[in-house]
């Protein structure tokens, strides 16, 4: 869950109307802030990232190595923001191609989760939409873009204090549950 004073700290970074630029936005809520020249509310809303919990025929799971922040050097799952005018699961499969080179041909809601994404001094809001994917063999996997290094490893081993966000390790918890 996203701390209440850290999302309030973000909105109050917030200083000019995304409408008509007056400097006199205030914040009206932890949620919104208002544009007192115009009347314009600016409200607080998450942004859709997708991730992938992709195993193998042996239940083992994919986690990738994060080469850049947030989270650099530290476990994720293959996954990102969802661009304008795509859909989730279009989005992640874009995705888990870019960042590990495959094709998921079938992907199954899992849970969502709320997260935040610490970016340039701003925490943004993320509704993060997990998906599960089930390949033969994760053999074909490689680390492309964004990522250091793959680590194929049961859902149950993996140390979750390791994974950059606390949805994709709140995700693998429930995924190792699921499986026992």
């Amino acid at each position: 869950m996203i701390a209440a004073d850290r999302l309030g700290e973000a909105s109050h970074r917030f200083r000019f109307c995304s409408r008509c630029g007056a400097a006199s936005v205030r914040v009206e809520s932890r949620l919104c802030h208002r544009c007192a020249g115009c009347g314009f509310g600016h409200y607080l809303n998450p942004i859709a990232g997708v991730a992938a919990l992709l195993t193998d025929a042996a239940g083992r799971l994919l986690l990738l190595r994060r080469a850049q922040e947030p989270g650099r050097g530290r476990l994720g799952l293959p996954g990102g923001f969802v661009d304008l005018g795509e859909g989730a699961e279009e989005a992640l499969r874009r995705e888990i191609r870019e960042e590990v080179g495959l094709e998921v041909p079938a992907l199954s809601y899992f849970l969502s989760r709320p997260n935040e994404y610490p970016y340039q001094g701003l925490i943004t809001p993320v509704l993060d939409l997990f998906y599960t994917g089930r390949l033969d063999s994760l053999d074909g996997a490689r680390a492309v873009s964004e990522v250091q290094e793959l680590v194929v490893i049961e859902p149950g081993k993996v140390d979750l204090a390791q994974m950059a966000f606390g949805s994709n390790a709140e995700a693998v918890r429930r995924l190792a549950a699921a499986a026992v």
